[in-house]
């Protein structure tokens, strides 16, 4: 029998605490097994930088504001605002411009700007990242304020390099505002805006990244069967198990 999947909307009332400002831009990643950390994001055309934490286990949605004492800010005030952000799992990687912030969620909660080298990334926006294992971030395009980009970054998050990777073959189009997925050993980069504003559907596969695989990084286009799905920007991808899903507003479009 055919798999069914659908969708449940939440009610406010399932939640406790103080329910986080709608917003969209913002950053959701799950913190160890039970807690969603959102961070950041635009609210009536401004860039916000407060943390909402909403704990899976106890059904409790708790807003933890700069001026509390369970947030120590840190050197937060240089990073914000932000907006398209990126982030990693098992720490709060947020790449804001050129500056690179990382938040520590254990028992206190604590900002620190980080100090990166290297190849270091021009400023952009509506780029898009991913991470590789535990340790590395690759990103991927966006837009920096004169042209679109379709150059490749990877960041070390131990060392704190940045390392522009080198590609060969042909390139994805310049864009910004599409979504780059690790699945497996390889990411997909879907949709965007393009160069002279046209939303797209392409999907691109970059293979190279995986260290041990000994493989000369490289792009294909992939053309899969089935109802793809329409031109976006602005939206979401999220990988699970053999499944890779798009969720899209359709003001965006």
């Amino acid at each position: 029998m055919k798999q069914m999947h659908y969708w449940v909307q939440a009610s406010s009332s399932d939640f406790s605490g103080t329910l986080p400002q709608p917003r969209s831009g913002h950053t959701a990643v799950p913190i160890g097994k039970s807690k969603v950390v959102v961070f950041g994001g635009l609210l009536d055309k401004k860039f916000i930088s407060d943390i909402a934490v909403y704990d899976i286990g106890t059904s409790d949605r708790t807003k933890y504001g700069f001026n509390q004492s369970v947030l120590e800010m840190g050197q937060m005030d240089k990073l914000v605002p932000a907006h398209e952000h990126f982030t990693l799992l098992l720490q709060l990687i947020v790449i804001c411009s050129s500056l690179v912030g990382v938040l520590v969620a254990e028992d206190i909660w604590q900002w620190s700007e980080l100090t990166s080298f290297g190849d270091l990334p021009s400023p952009r926006d509506f780029s898009a990242a991913s991470a590789i294992g535990n340790q590395k971030i690759v990103m991927y395009g966006g837009w920096d304020g004169k042209k679109w980009l379709s150059d490749v970054y990877v960041l070390d998050t131990i060392s704190l390099e940045w390392m522009e990777l080198s590609v060969t073959g042909s390139l994805p189009p310049p864009r910004c505002g599409h979504t780059a997925t690790m699945v497996e050993k390889r990411l997909l980069v879907y949709g965007g805006r393009g160069g002279g504003g046209p939303i797209m559907s392409d999907l691109w596969a970059l293979k190279g990244l995986i260290e041990e695989e000994n493989e000369t990084p490289g792009w294909t286009q992939l053309k899969l069967p089935g109802q793809a799905p329409s031109p976006r920007c602005g939206h979401t991808v999220t990988s699970g198990g053999h499944y890779v899903m798009s969720f899209l507003n359709p003001s965006l479009i």
